[in-house]
């Protein structure tokens, strides 16, 4: 059982019956000794009794005086009964009738025996001397009527017993999962997390869980300081690339190189493409901002500084960015993946739209986004092509293939779909990307 709630709830239940069940027992044993004691004793007194009720009449025989013997011991099968044995003399309570009650053993003091009508008699024998006789009393009572009194007891004592423990492990139920709230409380931020509405699980927390999510928000910030410093270094590096570019440059087009003009033009495509692809780095650190990484990403807040910015890059084409978008949609998704993203999908349509980019948000489950431009557009097979699972798209050439590879990279990565076709109001090349309301990263 993986469960605590059920391990602690099984424990507890099991806990409480083996208390019942030793409680019942002694209880029972402690009724049924303290109600034999009783009958003993009672039984005690009248022996005391009927041996005060031993005399001689005046013809010296040793009789019994029937008015000092209470008058239970007269009436027919009443549950009490009495022998009483003097030297060879025997006396019988009038309440045995005509059933034949034997006398117990002299070394038995206390005895149970079958009476009449089925009765089970609790029989004490004590010997006297009186009279100069020796004198063995027996008394007998009837305990059917008490034992039937006590299993009742027992029975509603059990049903009040039973329902204490359910009530107890109701309580205790409840009280387990008052204690064990707070991890509900972990798991509903740890949620929040997921839909990027918090950043760090909250340490108000009992002690015992305290470490757990201490260690949590620990890692987290492992794990964001490492993802920082990655995207620095990328940019650092495409950064520090740039000089060194520069000088390759000027040597490809140095005259030394006339003499062999297929290796000025390889080693000049080969710079090219180094140029191009530190200048995809410097653009995405430029395009992703001054934010903080987070686990959130608010469409209205992120998009019109970043359309903004391309505005400014295009501004020589005087592009323009049309924007539609609901304020309130927030997507679970790191930001940074996100500038990313639709960054290299805005920068695609800046670069080969005429003056008009536009960008839709639409309400709904999940992030759909539609980014068209009044572009040249981009024929249906190549479409096709670009459309193909796995396929990189070389962006030193011309079309719309640049950045397309990692925009492919980051919505498989968040289990979404992406879509190029052409749009139908600007007439240009159409990307629609739509990802899942909780993406399982792959």
């Amino acid at each position: 059982m993986k469960s605590l709630w059920g391990r602690l709830a099984l424990g507890l239940s099991a806990s409480l019956l083996l208390f019942f069940v030793i409680q019942w027992w002694v209880s029972d044993r402690a009724l049924h000794e303290l109600t034999e004691e009783f009958v003993i004793s009672r039984l005690e007194h009248d022996a005391e009794n009927m041996l005060g009720a031993l005399r001689k009449n005046e013809a010296g025989e040793t009789e019994l005086n029937p008015h000092r013997v209470n008058g239970i011991y007269h009436q027919p099968f009443s549950g009490h009964y009495y022998i009483i044995r003097v030297g060879e003399e025997t006396f019988f309570s009038r309440s045995l009738w005509d059933f034949e009650l034997r006398f117990p053993p002299d070394s038995a003091h206390k005895t149970y025996v079958d009476g009449p009508d089925g009765q089970q008699l609790l029989v004490i024998t004590e010997s006297y001397v009186k009279l100069g006789q020796v004198v063995h009393i027996a008394v007998a009572e009837d305990m059917a009527p008490l034992n039937k009194n006590l299993a009742e007891f027992l029975a509603w004592y059990s049903g009040l017993a039973f329902v204490m423990i359910l009530a107890m492990i109701a309580v205790q139920g409840l009280l387990v999962r008052t204690s064990l709230r707070p991890l509900d409380q972990v798991q509903a931020e740890m949620e929040r997390m997921e839909r990027g509405e918090m950043l760090r699980l909250s340490e108000h927390v009992p002690s015992e869980v305290l470490p757990l999510v201490q260690k949590f928000n620990s890692l987290l910030d492992v794990m964001k300081g490492q993802l920082a410093r990655s995207r620095t270094a990328m940019g650092n590096l495409a950064h520090a690339l740039k000089t060194p570019l520069t000088v390759l440059s000027r040597l490809a087009d140095d005259e030394a190189l006339d003499r062999s003009p297929e290796l000025k033009q390889a080693l000049g495509r080969q710079v090219e493409a180094i140029r191009q692809l530190t200048d995809r780095q410097l653009k995405r650190a430029r395009l992703a901002g001054v934010g903080a990484p987070g686990g959130h990403f608010v469409p209205a807040e992120e998009f019109p500084p970043l359309a903004h910015t391309l505005e400014q890059i295009y501004a020589e084409k005087g592009v323009e960015i049309e924007m539609q978008m609901p304020q309130q949609k927030v997507f679970s998704a790191d930001r940074e993946d996100m500038m990313e993203l639709f960054g290299n999908l805005l920068d695609n349509a800046c670069k080969w739209a005429q003056h008009r980019v536009q960008l839709r948000v639409e309400a709904g489950e999940g992030l759909r986004v539609t980014v068209a431009d009044d572009g040249p557009g981009c024929a249906p097979e190549d479409r096709e092509k670009l459309s193909q699972r796995g396929v990189r798209v070389d962006e030193s050439t011309l079309g719309h293939g640049l950045g397309l590879a990692i925009v492919s990279e980051i919505v498989k990565h968040y289990g979404g779909e992406l879509h190029f076709g052409e749009s139908a109001q600007l007439g240009g090349f159409e990307v629609r990307v739509t990802l899942p309301l909780h993406p399982s990263l792959r």
